[in-house]
């Protein structure tokens, strides 16, 4: 009878255990550990957007933000392998409505976006991207490209840079 007793003892403290665990599983999503506070301001989040209208065939093309370019090509010539080059794109918001960059990806590791306003960029306002091409390990014709994505329309912008890049086994 003790025996019995025991298992339905065991029984009743493994069930409660498991309605705790999943008491406590079901309460910790709900927990609010921070309220954001912390966030720097320059930092873009989704307040800085604001469409004029809602739904995609009520807006009006002029009143989204664009990006035009100075240029979107830049040629750095012939770099010695290892050099590492810097190069701006500057470029205008000439829409109706602030732009916002949300994402700035080069093609591969060497190619990266160093800095881009983290604030939206008024229309009329100029701003610049700022890339990084590291020629290390690079021989030969090389062909980057910079992806921009932003609230814009078109919705990226692709800039692209090349060089020749001499190294020990490239023949001048």
């Amino acid at each position: 009878m003790k025996k019995g007793l025991d298992r339905t003892l065991n029984a009743g403290v493994y069930l409660g255990h498991l309605l705790l665990l999943f008491a406590i599983a079901l309460g910790l999503p709900s927990c609010r550990i921070t309220d954001h506070s912390e966030r720097e301001p320059e930092v873009v989040s989704s307040d800085a957007l604001d469409f004029p209208a809602s739904g995609y065939e009520n807006v009006d093309p002029k009143d989204l933000p664009k990006m035009d370019f100075e240029f979107t090509h830049l040629d750095l010539g012939r770099i010695a392998q290892g050099t590492r080059v810097d190069s701006v794109y500057t470029f205008v918001n000439t829409g109706g409505g602030p732009l916002v960059i949300t994402d700035v990806r080069g093609s591969c590791g060497c190619t990266v976006g160093k800095d881009w306003p983290k604030h939206p960029v008024k229309p009329n306002e100029r701003a610049t991207i700022s890339i990084s091409f590291d020629s290390e390990g690079r021989n030969g014709r090389q062909d980057k490209t910079v992806t921009v994505v932003a609230n814009t329309s078109p919705p990226s912008n692709v800039l692209t840079l090349s060089a020749e890049v001499i190294g020990p086994t490239t023949a001048p």
